[in-house]
């Protein structure tokens, strides 16, 4: 029995209910707040959700769903014994601990009233994100929305992380927060400050993308032609550089140089070796090393765990296996959908630049899994608005 079951007893059963709609209520508000005004299909999706997830937690209980991972004895013990150790990294320490172990005990410390609000920040951090869409692209088709949350629903990294007490919920909040906030005309706002300050003490390589996104988004709001942009971006790469090196080596100590991300992959590789799943060694003495090696990076990253610069059995990683077909499915559907919807041209940008960002310190097959869900997520905003557009509305079921 997984660790965190262990200590279950029938008074979790008895409080379970009143979780539930707390946990209900909130993405009720929370949607109603956010979203286009659809409040008919809102109420019915997150009740829906709730009891099918409810449905997937009772199961697991009895019946190993859910993988149990690693690192998950570890945050167990933290949230059941308030103790942190000291060789953890500051997202452990300090986001981990002081986020998690208050809603462990608002839950009455129990883990099934726990899981529920993993669900919650997952579903406030996706409305958030679907806000945020609807403001960047002006959209006031509710069918887009729907098609998102929808998609949400079924994505196998967030049915599995709802059920696990590790921080992927955190992190989709902090993304949510932040998107919502880059989508408000004011550039200092309090979505964005609280986005910015979730990921700066949950994963603080996360912050290091958002200011390149922020700096992405006042670029390319300039409405210049593709010459003039082509044409700065040459003029402004070697400046970005050294910029990006700067606040790198600030916030997570890496230089961003060709010998220190060598290094950085190549020793972490060696601690993690034994696992099996890591990727090979680099050698980059210089910017075209590095260039040469991107796109097997790019899309080793992308595709996880599907073989591209390592090759496992991966059919038999039946988690990590569901969460690559879903992946491949929702870039094939975007192919699919691209004339129609490649006016979302800056919500695909925000994308590149997670994964162009992230593959350079992946080093591990199945950690990639769970460090592409950000750039996933994206994507899939660009899609639930491919379906919107091409897909009959089934407008009878649910009228706008």
């Amino acid at each position: 029995m997984k660790a965190y079951y262990q200590n279950i007893d029938f008074f979790d059963l008895l409080s379970l209910p009143l979780y539930f709609i707390i946990v209900y209520t909130v993405l009720l508000l929370t949607s109603r707040m956010i979203l286009l005004e659809d409040q008919r299909y809102l109420n019915i999706h997150f009740l829906a959700l709730l009891l099918f997830y409810l449905l997937i937690g009772l199961v697991d209980f009895y019946i190993k769903l859910i993988p149990y991972f690693p690192d998950t004895n570890l945050f167990t013990r933290i949230l059941e014994t308030g103790v942190t150790p000291d060789n953890q990294s500051i997202g452990v320490k300090v986001g981990y601990k002081y986020l998690a172990i208050p809603v462990f005990w608002f839950s009455m410390k129990s883990i099934y009233n726990y899981f529920l609000f993993n669900i919650l920040f997952f579903q406030v951090g996706l409305i958030l994100m679907a806000g945020a869409f609807n403001q960047f692209h002006q959209v006031k088709d509710v069918w887009v929305q729907r098609f998102f949350l929808l998609l949400a629903v079924f994505m196998p990294s967030i049915i599995i992380y709802s059920f696990t007490p590790l921080r992927e919920s955190y992190f989709v909040l902090a993304l949510g927060f932040f998107f919502y906030g880059l989508a408000q005309k004011r550039l200092i706002n309090l979505f964005l400050i609280v986005g910015i300050f979730l990921a700066g003490i949950l994963r603080i390589q996360l912050v290091l993308y958002f200011l390149v996104v922020i700096g992405a988004k006042y670029f390319f709001s300039l409405r210049l032609n593709k010459k003039t942009i082509v044409f700065i971006l040459l003029l402004l790469v070697p400046v970005f550089i050294v910029g990006l090196n700067a606040v790198s080596s600030q916030l997570i100590g890496i230089s961003i140089t060709p010998e220190s991300l060598s290094l950085f992959r190549n020793i972490q590789r060696i601690n993690y070796f034994e696992s099996g799943v890591t990727y090979p060694e680099v050698d980059w003495d210089s910017w075209l090393d590095l260039f040469i090696d991107f796109p097997g990076l790019f899309f080793q990253f992308l595709l996880a765990p599907f073989p591209i610069l390592i090759f496992i059995p991966f059919w038999t990683k039946l988690a990590y296996f569901a969460d690559g077909l879903y992946t491949l499915a929702i870039l094939l559907a975007m192919v699919f959908f691209w004339r129609s919807i490649k006016s979302n041209s800056t919500w695909f940008i925000f994308a590149l630049l997670y994964l162009a960002m992230s593959c350079f310190f992946e080093f591990h097959l199945l950690g990639a899994v769970r460090h592409r869900l950000p750039a996933t997520l994206l994507i899939m905003g660009i899609v639930a608005c491919g379906f919107a557009k091409n897909i009959p509305k089934i407008r009878w079921f649910f009228k706008s």
